[in-house]
């Protein structure tokens, strides 16, 4: 079988960095993690962003999203004939605010 799941071929880390952390979100001292399910196409977009656990904050989780649906490219997952195919990655983003 050529089956594959889709992979990031990069550092998902670099996906959402503390540049990204909304001042807004510095300033009220909003932290958590919040976690994620992608919708991935074919092509290795994301096609989708859902959240699956709140940091507690909707700011830091919708700025999650929208960084994740702008820098997150993936090598598309394969079916068992080794055609492109849609798939699902999930993970989270820990927002600490920075030093």
């Amino acid at each position: 079988s050529q089956a594959a799941r889709a992979a990031p071929p990069g550092n998902p880390g670099s996906w959402v960095t503390n540049a990204d952390y909304p001042s807004a979100s510095i300033r009220a001292e909003e932290q958590g993690t919040t976690g994620f399910r992608l919708s991935v196409g074919a092509d290795g977009r994301v096609a989708d962003c859902q959240i699956t656990s709140s940091s507690g904050s909707s700011r830091l989780d919708q700025t999650a999203c929208q960084m994740l649906r702008r820098r997150a490219r993936f090598t598309p997952a394969r079916d068992a004939a080794g055609n492109p195919t849609t798939s699902v990655y999930t993970s989270s983003v820990r927002w600490q605010i920075p030093e």
